[in-house]
């Protein structure tokens, strides 16, 4: 359930390889791919491991550098050569969508679903739609329905965020506005956005997607997300034409501990896969989606969707990345400790070291010469 890139890729993998098994994606939403809640970044060798990216149409932009920016404006580049892209999912995930039709798997928008009971031989989904209320019968459920996912929690996981781990978004389109076309901006601060960080991820030149993510609990009192927002964009964009708005949230806390039930497997942001320390869960979302895919295949050819058999999910996502997450998410908590001076300090040192030679490796080891309390959570990925 769910036609974001989890329940797509998960569709797809499935249809392309067991044609014979019925595959249908629920989706709550009227389109596939909108509304867009993300900045949609992503790196190159991870899109490129589901969809070819050479030309496609769902690519808005081609990013070879970042740009960090420090609470005080101090700026950072990294070129790392070919970084990414900003995707358009408005047609990302059509294309995904298409490719899992073409393979037999069917998706029925506009239909949500509204509870679930367990059966002898699977799941009875409740769903709401267009022509009213009806029902899909499943002999296993992969529930990819996002961030506010209640498809797990109806059928007993705990899925519940801390207040801590949840950040608060917001996110607008602006045109009319000037920056390097080629690069994403990470802007951090306790001003800009307290817990999380602003972003500018270029849509073509002079247009991006410009945003924030923060943590209410450290944030001012009674100031939301839009409202940070609102004031960036007054104090770095003040010309910019606003064209779009979103609003969302993400949740930056590790994989939850059970990711499956008989018959059931949480997938991608429902599961709560997301890099706790980027915020980034697209090609985290793709990637479950596959392994999700793999593990219920097998299950279904098998006879046995036991939660024990498919305990293999959870155990293999562990390992490709879950583990990591839990690993960013310490660093995550070691950062939230230094105040902005620290930062600023940081990147001025930053600056000192060749623009060809800034990566983000010598970005963090300078971070533990400064601050050497860092060194048990960072050193395995960055040293």
């Amino acid at each position: 359930m769910g036609a974001g890139p989890a329940g797509l890729i998960a569709a797809r993998e499935l249809a392309a390889t067991a044609p014979d098994l019925d595959v249908v994606v629920l989706e709550r939403d009227r389109a596939v791919g909108a509304p867009v809640r993300c900045g949609e970044g992503v790196g190159h060798g991870g899109i490129a491991e589901f969809m070819d990216p050479t030309d496609a149409p769902w690519i808005s932009r081609r990013i070879t550098r970042v740009v960090f920016v420090a609470p005080d404006g101090t700026q950072v580049r990294v070129a790392e050569g070919d970084v990414g892209y900003v995707l358009d999912r408005s047609r990302l995930e059509p294309a995904i969508a298409e490719e899992a039709g073409r393979h037999g798997a069917e998706v029925v928008i506009a239909t949500e679903a509204t509870g679930v009971a367990r059966l002898q031989s699977g799941w009875r989904v409740a769903t709401r739609g267009p022509s009213g209320a009806g029902s899909v019968d499943a002999r296993l459920v992969i529930a990819a329905d996002g961030v506010e996912s209640m498809v797990g929690r109806w059928a007993g996981l705990d899925t519940r965020v801390p207040a801590r781990d949840m950040e608060s978004c917001a996110q607008y389109v602006v045109g009319g506005i000037a920056f390097d076309p080629d690069a994403i901006y990470l802007h951090f601060g306790t001003e800009i956005a307290p817990g999380g960080y602003a972003w500018v991820f270029p849509k073509g030149v002079g247009v991006a997607n410009v945003g924030l993510g923060i943590v209410a609990l450290r944030g001012q009192r009674g100031r939301s997300a839009r409202a940070y927002l609102d004031r960036y964009l007054e104090s770095y964009f003040p010309t910019g034409v606003r064209t779009g708005y979103t609003v969302g949230g993400v949740i930056v806390s590790p994989t939850l501990a059970r990711t499956v039930t008989d018959a059931m497997i949480l997938c991608g942001d429902a599961a709560h896969m997301i890099n706790p320390l980027s915020g980034g869960g697209i090609v985290n979302a793709m990637k479950a989606g596959r392994l999700a895919a793999r593990v219920a295949l097998l299950a279904l050819r098998a006879g046995d969707t036991s939660a024990s058999r498919l305990a293999q999910y959870h155990a293999d996502w562990m390992r490709l990345l879950g583990d990591d997450h839990v690993r960013f998410y310490r660093i995550k908590e070691a950062l939230a400790k230094f105040d902005d001076a620290f930062f600023d300090t940081l990147a001025r040192s930053l600056n000192n070291i060749p623009e060809d030679k800034r990566t983000l490796g010598r970005i963090f080891a300078r971070a533990l010469v400064r601050h050497p309390a860092l060194f048990p959570v960072v050193a395995k990925y960055f040293v």
